[in-house]
């Protein structure tokens, strides 16, 4: 995982000033446009990721993916275990909205990629051979499910779902990490990951029949 650094104080890099997520125990410093990951093959990575994702679905669930320095308010150090995070905005919120991801993660295309592979051979996310695109497109996914999730749209879609991450559940089916067998989200955000990452199977193809069908 990615190591971690000394715990910043006041404002973010260049002044900026952090800001909060709901849960008052994660700051966001100097979030950036992802146009600002010094690694230019790690930028097309991810673009390449997100113009995948754009091909699947027809649209992205969330526009603004930024990246910005992670920091535990009740812990010495960044949160070394997260890839990204993901905030709906609203006041609780101050209005944050978007998907970042993690400075300390996402530097180095080497790097990044040796990280992701370390959680895909640690069994907690899915193994497949696109790990930059694998990491993205599930964020990405996560947004999708939690936008259809509140709409008309998730009264049949949700059923059908969670029929099928039950039968995945009891079958524990191999080339899936744990953090599918989490819940019904993280399942969706794995399937779509696995699809758009090239390690289809037919849970993916069963998930991917219900966003046909509903037009998620």
């Amino acid at each position: 995982m990615a190591k971690g650094g000394q715990r910043k104080k006041g404002f973010g890099a260049g002044g900026v000033r952090p800001e909060r997520s709901t849960k008052k125990d994660v700051i966001l410093y100097g979030s950036e446009s992802i146009d600002a990951i010094p690694d230019p093959s790690l930028r097309k990575e991810v673009q390449s990721a997100i113009s995948r994702y754009v091909s699947i679905f027809g649209s992205l669930p969330e526009r603004q993916i930024k990246i910005a320095d992670f920091t535990v308010a009740l812990a010495p150090g960044p949160m070394q275990n997260t890839l990204a995070l993901q905030f709906q905005g609203g006041k609780r919120s101050l209005n944050i909205r978007g998907i970042f991801l993690n400075k300390a993660v996402w530097r180095n295309n080497k790097e990044t990629t040796r990280i992701i592979k370390e959680l895909m051979d640690d069994g907690i996310l899915s193994k497949t051979p696109r790990p930059v695109r694998h990491a993205i497109v599930h964020e990405l996914a996560h947004a999708r499910w939690q936008e259809f999730n509140s709409s008309r749209k998730a009264r049949g879609a949700r059923p059908e779902m969670t029929k099928i991450f039950r039968q995945f559940k009891r079958e524990r089916r191999q080339g899936w990490g744990s953090l599918a067998r989490q819940d019904v989200g993280e399942f969706f955000a794995e399937a779509m990951a696995k699809h758009a990452s090239g390690a289809p199977d037919r849970y993916t193809k069963k998930v991917m029949r219900i966003v046909e069908k509903h037009n998620l």
